[in-house]
């Protein structure tokens, strides 16, 4: 059996107006599941990787509802139920042309926000574990979230394990007390494998990008300030509309960047998980030792291709992506 890949993060149950409406419009609301490191599991184990998903949930049928939709998708679960708890939810409108998308959060007293250090047995999680991905939404819960996120880096490094993570800034989850910069770069220096964003770099630790020159400017500041980190992926997006994007994906290792071809993404039904479906393909590239070219190609077309397809979960195959690849994004017809 192929090794694990861990992830860890809250699992949320998305809800959404139909048909492009706003919530004050709507009468109904489609159901998602949803959560950074949940979206990248379900893409990891479509690819065949062996990828195990942890949280912490309510003991009652939605979160058995939840989990089910993971195991549909093959991924394995480890998940610590909590009384007196509940499901996080976040509730999404989608955009359209001018008008930008929308998230709102309901998270207060989830279980995951209840979790403490030593709650999760992390030795026994990490037996078989060969990668670990958490990102920033998590320590920015509240303390003991943060906390917990540092438990299990400790950990996995002591384990030789190789740890990833997405900088995921989330503003209005930042409430307890403690600014961004005060926690992420200490948690943030355990990392072998890093997806950045320009403003989010500027947030955590300080960093002026050089406005004509974002992407490189950026990693090389970052690899400064984080030197054990290996590697670096960024996407840059070119917002023409809510409709209409283009969007392209780097690595960067040691001074070497490597850029993807540009995509042009029109008509687009839902970028909600576009980052988690690069960020799998990133994942799924270094752990199967792929040339960084090849990487940050799949990686980027992980990306394009969430952006037609609707909910969180990036359900395409490893044969599409490649095929979307191949294509250069041209979307003909497979007879």
């Amino acid at each position: 059996m192929k090794s694990k890949i861990v992830l860890f993060g809250e699992y949320l149950l998305r809800l959404t107006p139909p048909h492009n409406q706003t919530l004050v419009q709507a009468e109904k609301l489609d159901m998602h599941w949803a959560g950074s490191e949940a979206n990248i599991a379900v893409s990891l184990s479509i690819f065949g990787e062996n990828a195990e998903y942890i949280s912490s949930m309510p003991d009652n049928s939605l979160t058995r509802t939840g989990i089910s939709q993971l195991h549909k998708y093959g991924v394995k679960t480890d998940i610590l139920l909590k009384d007196n708890s509940r499901v996080g939810l976040y509730f999404f409108e989608s955009g359209q042309g001018a008008r930008p998308g929308r998230v709102s959060y309901d998270r207060e007293h989830s279980a995951l926000s209840q979790t403490r250090p030593g709650d999760l047995d992390w030795h026994r999680i990490f037996e078989g574990a060969s990668w670990f991905h958490w990102s920033g939404i998590t320590p920015a819960l509240n303390e003991n979230t943060a906390a917990v996120c540092l438990e299990a880096l400790q950990i996995a490094k002591e384990r030789g394990i190789t740890i990833s993570a997405d900088f995921n800034h989330r503003a209005t989850l930042w409430n307890y007390g403690k600014q961004p910069s005060e926690v992420m770069p200490d948690l943030l220096q355990y990392c072998d494998v890093i997806l950045a964003d320009a403003d989010t770099s500027a947030l955590y630790f300080g960093i002026e990008f050089d406005e004509n020159n974002i992407v490189k400017s950026t990693c090389q500041q970052l690899q400064d300030k984080l030197p054990d980190v290996g590697y670096i992926a960024m996407t840059m997006r070119n917002q023409i509309s809510a409709s209409s994007n283009g969007y392209t994906g780097y690595l960067w290792k040691n001074g070497e960047l490597i850029t993807s071809r540009d995509y042009q993404i029109d008509n687009i039904a839902d970028r909600i998980g576009a980052g988690d479906a690069f960020m799998s393909g990133i994942i799924y590239g270094l752990h199967n030792n792929h040339s960084m070219k090849d990487t940050i190609e799949f990686a980027t077309a992980c990306g394009v291709m969430k952006h037609f397809i609707t909910g969180d979960f990036n359900l395409a195959t490893k044969n599409e992506i490649d095929t979307l690849i191949r294509q250069k994004g041209s979307g003909r017809i497979i007879r």
